[in-house]
């Protein structure tokens, strides 16, 4: 197992791991945790109804948690059904979200006491999954030149092969000059920077840089981690953050 710290300071917690099996997902809504997620809340010392997950989609939607969904997609059945972010204001409710290669965004106003936790894909990343968690945290008292972004861990630049088809996707939404930064030609093949897509995301949510950071582990290159891109099917890496 591999687990690294990305948030632990008086506010909030936030980490990333393989678990022992990499096995977040029951087969069928009622079936008991898994052993990951029951290691998690040992290590944590957070009891499994407070830990949240939702059936994600690659998408765009965000929902805000509290107390009342604590369990969901860990022991019991699941409402966040099609959600990909998670933003919650109740101080020991863990937010989780699985990942394979894919971007997982850790949000935090510690002045507001809103935390907030993403999933993203290069479809969510180039659409509005960014903008509506902020929304959602500006709703529960946040503000955008108070918020923190740490970007986790996932498929690097030099590893993430894309086809002509993402960067006309991405052309709605960002400009000319904005894909020339995103994307890259190596030996006739294109490559596509997720951690500087969410960035500029962020910035454009008036998110200060200073407030944007980056992991720089790879799940790709790190075979301690899962990556669908190098084979792994079945099994994630768990993205986690709770506030103390």
């Amino acid at each position: 197992m591999k687990e690294i710290t990305l948030i632990n300071n008086s506010f909030a917690y936030g980490g990333f791991t393989s678990g022992n099996e990499g096995i977040w997902t029951r087969n069928e809504p009622f079936d008991p945790p898994t052993c990951d997620y029951i290691s998690l809340s040992g290590r944590l010392g957070i009891p499994l109804t407070n830990i949240v997950r939702p059936y994600q989609a690659g998408g765009d939607k965000t929902e805000i948690v509290c107390a009342e969904h604590g369990g969901s997609g860990v022991i019991k059945d699941n409402e966040l059904k099609k959600v990909d972010g998670l933003i919650t204001a109740e101080k020991g409710l863990v937010l989780s979200i699985i990942a394979a290669d894919c971007v997982p965004v850790y949000l935090a106003d510690e002045s507001a006491g809103v935390i907030g936790l993403l999933h993203c894909g290069w479809r969510s990343a180039a659409g509005f999954i960014v903008h509506n968690a902020v929304a959602k945290m500006q709703w529960l008292g946040a503000s955008p030149e108070k918020i923190h972004v740490i970007i986790g861990p996932h498929i690097c630049s030099g590893c993430y092969e894309v086809g002509e088809e993402v960067r006309r996707s991405f052309a709605d939404n960002f400009t000319e000059n904005e894909l020339e930064a995103l994307f890259a030609y190596r030996e006739k093949s294109l490559y596509l920077d997720l951690s500087r897509t969410i960035r500029l995301k962020a910035m454009k949510e008036h998110i200060p840089v200073e407030n944007i950071s980056a992991s720089q582990e790879c799940t790709f290159h790190d075979t301690d981690f899962y990556s669908y891109r190098r084979g792994d099917r079945g099994r994630q890496d768990l993205a986690f953050i709770m506030m103390k």
